[in-house]
């Protein structure tokens, strides 16, 4: 009897060290995950001395400032001019045009800010447009696995999630969220009002449906 109970108490007993084993291992929840860094956007527009206001090469170049600020900018819109420039002049009515260019294509004018350089005399010194965006930033992610039949301490793989945490970073439209959250938007107060109104009239505060929106569950097999 003996030569058969003992195998059996040390399996049982060898299952119940492994399970206490692997509940006292602490399972680690830190993910890969993407991140986002600052960055400076800065675009150089040459004036000409002789120029009498903007070209369309430069009001394109200004249409394509402003849909990237608009897409991805924070803080301030820096018009930088050249100062002390053989074209100083010509820069400033340059930055005039392009400030109301701007506020146009549906920037406020209190995003727009400005300030000078030494262009120590340069004759076709540029304009420097400048602004703050964010460039999201993946994990880098092991080309090997692991041999996951050898994992004896109950820890994750270091390349679990890690491809979903790139491919989150290559999609996300604005990488600032990575960093902190937007700010909700204002409530509409004239649909809340409707609700109210209709909740103490005694009337339904649901949406009313059209029969296109209507709907009913399969019975097949019944």
């Amino acid at each position: 009897m003996s030569i058969r109970i003992f195998p059996v108490l040390a399996v049982a007993l060898s299952s119940v060290l492994s399970l206490s084993a692997c509940s006292s291992t602490p399972v680690s929840t830190d993910l890969p995950r993407a991140s986002a860094v600052a960055e400076t956007f800065r675009a150089d527009m040459a004036v000409n001395p002789a120029d009498n206001g903007l070209t369309w090469g430069q009001y394109d170049m200004l249409s394509a400032i402003a849909d990237e600020y608009k897409q991805r900018g924070h803080g301030p819109l820096v018009i930088t001019y050249p100062q002390g420039g053989n074209n100083e002049e010509a820069a400033i009515g340059a930055i005039a045009e392009a400030r109301t260019f701007l506020y146009e294509r549906g920037l406020d004018w209190r995003q727009i800010t400005g300030g000078a350089y030494n262009a120590n005399g340069q004759r076709n010194a540029a304009v420097i447009f400048s602004f703050t965006r964010y460039r999201a930033v993946g994990p880098d992610c092991m080309q090997e696995w692991s041999d996951l039949t050898r994992e004896f301490d109950n820890v994750r793989d270091d390349r679990f999630g890690c491809a979903m945490a790139n491919n989150l970073a290559a999609m996300i439209s604005n990488p600032r969220d990575l960093v902190t959250p937007r700010g909700q938007t204002p409530a509409d107060a004239g649909r809340r009002q409707v609700v109210l109104e209709g909740y103490r009239a005694g009337e339904s505060t649901t949406s009313e449906r059209s029969d296109h929106e209507s709907g009913a569950v399969s019975r097949v097999g019944d």
